[in-house]
């Protein structure tokens, strides 16, 4: 038997993405963003939804450019800190981070060096909706280290080792094993 719950944030599996912008002085800043994902697949888009007290927000709105990392399981703790710190407050939270940051070669974004995948994209909606401002942006460019790809150079899931956020606990869990196939093992029901 099921039991209502209300409307509740409940999405599963949810990355944690980390996304990085310049300042008005060109500072590099990393914001830890649980809501967000694909929302697009012609052109390859992603959507954040922001809050708009966030320094990140108002970083996007004056370069119209953000970068997405996925952080590793291993910096679970740094990718928390900068979730837990703002730069209105600490403007200096990207130094403290103990991170580095290079300029993205394809919008005004900083690329963090030591997130091992990164989506680089520009602008191209936003809308308040609700508490959030939800930002969409289409992935002009994606980098990963050669050390999380497989052997057709896609992304392993497993090197990535990704976070996920549980919104109903507050935790952070790892991936888990793979159960199957994309839009293949489904089509032995077709028969």
């Amino acid at each position: 038997m099921k039991r209502s719950l209300g409307a509740r944030r409940f999405l599963y599996p949810l990355p944690v993405l980390m996304v990085g912008t310049y300042d008005e002085n060109g500072r590099p800043d990393v914001c830890n963003v649980g809501w967000g994902g694909i929302c697009c697949s012609e052109p390859p888009c992603v959507m954040l939804g922001l809050h708009p007290s966030r320094q990140t927000l108002a970083n996007i709105r004056k370069t119209q450019a953000f970068t997405v990392s996925i952080p590793s399981a291993s910096q679970e703790v740094v990718a928390d800190y900068l979730g837990c710190v703002t730069a209105k407050v600490t403007p200096d939270k990207f130094e403290k981070s103990g991170l580095h940051a290079a300029p993205s070669e394809c919008v005004n974004a900083p690329v963090i060096e030591e997130f091992k995948l990164t989506l680089e994209c520009k602008v191209v909606k936003m809308e308040q909706f609700g508490s959030h401002i939800q930002v969409m942006g289409q992935i002009m460019n994606t980098l990963a280290d050669e050390e999380i790809l497989n052997e057709e150079g896609g992304v392993d899931i497993a090197k990535l080792d990704p976070i996920l956020v549980d919104p109903s606990a507050d935790t952070y869990h790892r991936v888990g094993e793979c159960v199957g196939k994309i839009f293949h093992d489904g089509l032995a029901m077709k028969e």
